[in-house]
């Protein structure tokens, strides 16, 4: 009997096969780029693009009119301004900076971060000092929010998640301001400036998912955390110990957070890489669904499918680097692979990896969803 999305989500979730594997696109790290998206909307004759939902990001826009032709399954929520957000402007054309007051330097389409505020850093001091840390009493985090979110809950059958209050998490944003070199320096040799730092920010993120909960939380079927990425493409650039010893317990107190004001809630964490080493902590906190098990050489799928899949949902998996820009038959098989390999007996979402580029055809994101409904979930070989 088909299910509606809501309960194909679920059914996942829950790890049991749905009628077909639930799909989705449009989530902080699994969206469309502005140049994909407006040849989608003309390829699909939907007519005029929506307004963009936020600025200063090179995936602007969120249409359910898109998602709705796609067939996807779940629908979304977000916030008013995030902290990460280059929008404020700078010194030049390409200069912008952050609500922490970070700068970012624009390198089409793209933003990345400058110096780091606190690459000088002398004293646990400076941390205070130097960031603009968010002012919770600012009504545009949550702005739009509650609306929305009571909308797709009580008018749709759709899963409704809520996107990232914060577009990095922890580690990340610890990168962000301290540089990513200093910082991994600083988890050996300054201890204390290190667990000052994740602090500081665990708090600011804390804030802003209870400000999230507060206003639609009830209505939340999922919520994503901010991404944190643990790993390149060969294995993770920090530990298992040091992942145990710094970064665990702020992704306790995220998930404490949440679960204090709707414990059906179910949580997303995105972290790129080869983060496989990892998994084991990362579930036991009680992460309920992983993307985006990046199709990696050093990754093997089946493998992980096999020792986690009755723990955790994955969400993702399907390569934008190479099948997705290719021809319309490697998207067919990459749909077919990913199928095969992670949804029987459930605890898998298909989407994309990370957000799909600007080089990937519009038709081929057409063919991703149509094959994605069309086949069955087996139990045949994972190979």
């Amino acid at each position: 009997m088909p299910m509606h999305p809501r309960q194909r989500v679920l059914a996942a979730l829950h790890h049991q096969e749905p009628d077909r594997v639930p799909t989705a696109l449009g989530g902080g790290p699994y969206g469309i780029v502005d140049d994909l998206y407006l040849r989608l909307v003309q390829l699909l004759g939907l007519g005029a693009p929506v307004q963009p939902f936020r600025s200063g990001h090179s995936i602007s826009y969120m249409d359910d009119r898109l998602l709705a032709r796609l067939g996807t399954d779940i629908r979304y929520c977000w916030p008013g301004l995030l902290p990460n957000s280059p929008v404020v402007p700078g010194e030049d054309a390409d200069t912008f900076y952050d609500s922490y007051g970070q700068v970012w330097k624009r390198a089409q389409p793209y933003y990345y971060t400058g110096p780091g505020l606190l690459e000088q850093a002398a004293s646990l001091e400076d941390i205070e000092r130097l960031v603009r840390w968010p002012d919770l009493n600012d009504p545009r985090w949550t702005a739009g929010l509650a609306e929305r979110a009571r909308m797709l809950h009580e008018n749709t059958d759709y899963f409704v998640t809520m996107r990232m209050v914060a577009s990095h998490g922890p580690f990340q944003t610890a990168c962000d301001l301290r540089g990513t070199e200093n910082f991994l320096m600083d988890l050996t040799l300054r201890p204390e400036f290190t667990q000052a730092l994740l602090e500081k920010v665990t708090t600011a993120i804390a804030g802003l998912l209870r400000l999230a909960m507060q206003v639609g939380g009830r209505w939340f079927d999922m919520i994503e955390l901010p991404g944190d990425d643990y790993a390149g493409n060969t294995s993770t650039i920090i530990s298992p110990r040091m992942f145990r010893q710094y970064i665990q317990p702020c992704l306790a107190r995220l998930i404490t957070t949440i679960k204090e004001y709707n414990p059906d809630t179910a949580i997303m964490l995105h972290s790129d890489g080869a983060i496989s080493r990892l998994l084991p902590d990362i579930i036991a906190l009680g992460v309920d669904v992983i993307h985006p098990l990046e199709p990696l050489p050093a990754t093997d799928i089946p493998a992980v499918k096999a020792n986690f899949g009755d723990q955790v949902t994955f969400l993702g998996g399907i390569d934008i680097s190479h099948a997705m820009p290719g021809s319309t038959e490697e998207v067919v098989q990459e749909v077919k692979r990913r199928i095969m390999q992670l949804a029987p007996g459930g605890g898998y979402i298909l989407a994309p990896s990370n957000h799909l580029q600007a080089d990937v055809p519009p038709e081929n994101v057409v063919t991703l969803f149509e094959t994605a409904r069309q086949v069955s979930i087996g139990r045949s070989d994972n190979s």
